[in-house]
């Protein structure tokens, strides 16, 4: 993943923290940390490889 995207990710994660604290209703406020930490989780470890089931024959 590049330095742009991860910057983005971080960016992304700054401003569903600023949304949570803004929203009213508390299930939007949680919504908003889910993302946050979803955002928070790919800018500091990047794509995650797909699993390949591998067949054992």
């Amino acid at each position: 993943m590049s330095e742009y995207d991860k910057g983005y990710y971080a960016s992304r994660a700054a401003e569903e923290a600023e949304l949570a604290l803004a929203a009213d209703d508390p299930e939007v406020a949680d919504a908003h940390r889910k993302l946050q930490r979803a955002y928070i989780e790919r800018a500091s470890v990047g794509d995650r490889p797909e699993e390949v089931a591998q067949i054992i024959g």
